[in-house]
């Protein structure tokens, strides 16, 4: 979940439960996961809100998921959305961008679902480091030490004070920070951070 925090309620509108499946498994670390297979279902579950991320298909059997979200925006205008389909259509690219929505294109992966998850997160925690730091290890597949490391970072932590409060070498810190510029394609972890931070 969320380190203490605020949990988060997401609601995922797709017809094919594996997508909802691999979704659920995704954004279940941050919040709690409500599925509609349905347009009907889905404006049920609205009702039972609060949502503080909405991922909707486009194609439902029942009608189409932005519709949905059009109806979700009179009540939750700002509240993080993306739509998510199998197909590059101009009409579906910019009704998703009219109604505030991320458009992703399937099979996606948590690297797609970052900046969502990071939206998210910034509104429900507060706490931009966090959400960052979140970014940051969906986008670049960081492990955990790695994702502890660029939080303390974020976070202003000087790097003897985390060596000595996790234990581990200076070494193992150091070969760490390599992994993470490796992935991320940045020369320090400096100016990871301040690219990240103006992300939020």
């Amino acid at each position: 979940m969320t380190r203490g925090r605020r949990i988060s309620y997401f609601l995922i509108v797709d017809d094919n439960p594996l997508i909802q499946r691999a979704l659920t498994a995704t954004l279940q670390r941050y919040g709690v996961c409500h599925g509609a297979a349905s347009c009907e279902e889905a404006l049920l579950k609205l009702e039972k809100g609060p949502w503080d991320g909405f991922i909707f298909d486009v194609q439902l059997e029942d009608g189409s998921g932005i519709d949905v979200l059009a109806t979700a925006r009179r009540t939750w205008a700002d509240t993080p959305a993306i739509i998510l389909t199998g197909t590059m259509e101009r009409d579906t690219i910019n009704r998703a961008a009219s109604l505030n929505a991320r458009f992703v294109c399937k099979p996606c992966g948590s690297a797609e679902l970052a900046p969502f998850v990071s939206d998210v997160l910034t509104r429900t925690t507060g706490d931009r480091f966090y959400a960052a730091t979140e970014l940051a290890r969906h986008r670049y597949q960081l492990s955990p030490r790695e994702a502890e490391i660029l939080d303390a970072t974020l976070r202003g932590k000087p790097r003897d004070e985390y060596i000595e409060a996790s234990g581990i070498s200076v070494n193992t810190y150091k070969s760490h920070v390599r992994k993470i510029l490796d992935k991320s394609d940045y020369e320090n972890l400096a100016s990871l951070a301040i690219d990240l931070l103006g992300q939020h």
